[in-house]
């Protein structure tokens, strides 16, 4: 009997490999869309974020310009006089809130009306269109310059919101005073070379150089070269010799002749009651200073180290830039006592007066010929020439080598003119503080 063997049929399953495959690609794209979304999401969040920063800084920059357009159309609240300025000290609370307390700076006063403890924005501030919170403040604090001087510094601060309020952006500039001109002293003669050869008078400036041992008198010129053989009439004398008879013109420490004066009137009959001329060659060296440390820049020295294109551009701004002098007679100084010649000036009258003297830079030659009366300071980049008979209330200053030459004019030391020139009203602006800029986003 035959056995048939029993066969076993296997069947091959092609489809277990294709489903892990599928499976495995599934689970892939999955993890792929999720990513993706999520990383959408995340760019959406992040774009939403940086807008919102961005609505925010927008407006709080916004701020910040009304506030420093405030303070630079009102510049009288320097001086911290204004009764809108509140005392941050008025309250724990109030010191403690926004702005009295910036970061880690807690500031005096804030130019505010305060409601309980809540200090008030300015209320001068546009609306933005938008609705989005966009407020102004300014805070005020005070310092010490390099001199232990108190000087006051006036800081705007621009708060901004998103709309949605979830983002907050500050940005703040300070200020601070700076004056036109060097507030130290300012002889009656500045010149890197004088020629004293000729008929001339120099009444002297009261101060004395008490920072230098060599020098100890009352100062009539400060000169780096001395020419000229020292001949002719001219003479120095102090300003209590300088006389009309037994009243004295202009006398710093009594008050002295025509005090009040704002014209040429009473000075023209004064003149030195005894002289210090080179009859006395001691006089001659206690009274003209012949320095060696005599400044490099004379310009620099007299505008605190600015460079002439800045004043300029101060003259260009009150609209005193001018080609020549024919016009100085017509020009208002009460609306700023810089003015600036690109030409040659020849002065045709009488200039400026005790109440509103004049600054004048020349760029050209500088020259006086005739009986006039000036009451300021005149600065050349060039030469300077007098004659004729003019009387200078003030200080005449030469820049660099520029020669002063003279013959027949009168030099007078005026402490009300030079008082005048640093007025603050009219001889200082408001500057930003270089690095006092800050930008804060939270």
């Amino acid at each position: 009997m035959k056995h048939i063997k029993s066969q076993k049929f296997i069947t091959k399953q092609k489809g277990a490999v294709v489903l892990f495959v599928s499976i495995v690609l599934l689970i892939g794209v999955t993890l792929i869309t999720i990513f993706a979304a999520r990383v959408g999401v995340m760019d959406q969040r992040i774009a939403g974020n940086e807008y919102r920063h961005k609505e925010s800084q927008a407006a709080a920059h916004a701020a910040l310009e009304q506030a420093s357009a405030f303070i630079e159309t009102n510049k009288v609240i320097y001086n911290n006089t204004s009764s809108n300025w509140s005392d941050c000290a008025a309250s724990i609370a109030i010191q403690a809130a926004f702005p009295c307390t910036l970061g880690d700076i807690e500031y005096e006063k804030v130019y505010s009306t305060l409601s309980g403890t809540i200090i008030n924005p300015l209320s001068f501030v546009t609306p933005l269109s938008s609705g989005i919170t966009s407020d102004s403040f300014i805070v005020f604090t005070s310092s010490l310059d390099t001199s232990g001087s108190a000087t006051n510094i006036l800081t705007a601060v621009g708060r901004g919101l998103s709309l949605d309020g979830t983002a907050n952006s500050i940005e703040q500039v300070s200020y601070m005073q700076a004056f036109l001109l060097n507030p130290g002293q300012i002889p009656p003669i500045m010149a890197s070379k004088i020629d004293i050869n000729g008929s001339f008078t120099i009444v002297a400036d009261p101060h004395t150089a008490s920072d230098d041992s060599d020098y100890d008198n009352p100062l009539s010129a400060w000169v780096a070269t001395l020419d000229g053989s020292s001949t002719g009439s001219w003479q120095t004398c102090n300003s209590n010799q300088y006389k009309n008879g037994d009243q004295e013109c202009g006398d710093i420490l009594n008050g002295g002749y025509d005090e009040t004066q704002t014209s040429n009137a009473g000075w023209g009959g004064c003149s030195c009651e005894s002289n210090m001329s080179d009859d006395d060659a001691m006089s001659v060296k206690n009274d003209i200073l012949v320095d060696p440390d005599f400044p490099d820049d004379v310009f620099g020295y007299i505008f605190n180290g600015d460079a002439p294109e800045t004043i300029e551009e101060r003259a260009i701004g009150i609209k005193h830039h001018f080609a020549n002098c024919n016009d100085l007679a017509s020009v208002d100084l009460s609306e700023g006592a810089l003015v600036w010649i690109t030409g040659e000036c020849s002065i045709p009258s009488d200039i400026g007066n005790r109440t509103n003297p004049i600054l004048l830079v020349s760029e050209g030659l500088l020259k006086i010929n005739g009986n006039h009366n000036v009451w300021g300071v005149l600065l050349s980049i060039s030469d300077i020439q007098l004659s004729g008979g003019p009387i200078v209330h003030g200080s005449i200053i030469t820049d660099s080598d520029s020669k002063l030459t003279a013959g027949g004019y009168t030099q007078v030391y005026d402490p009300q003119v030079i008082a005048g020139l640093q007025n603050p009203d009219v001889n200082s602006e408001l500057t930003k503080v270089k690095y006092s800029w800050i930008n804060v986003n939270n």
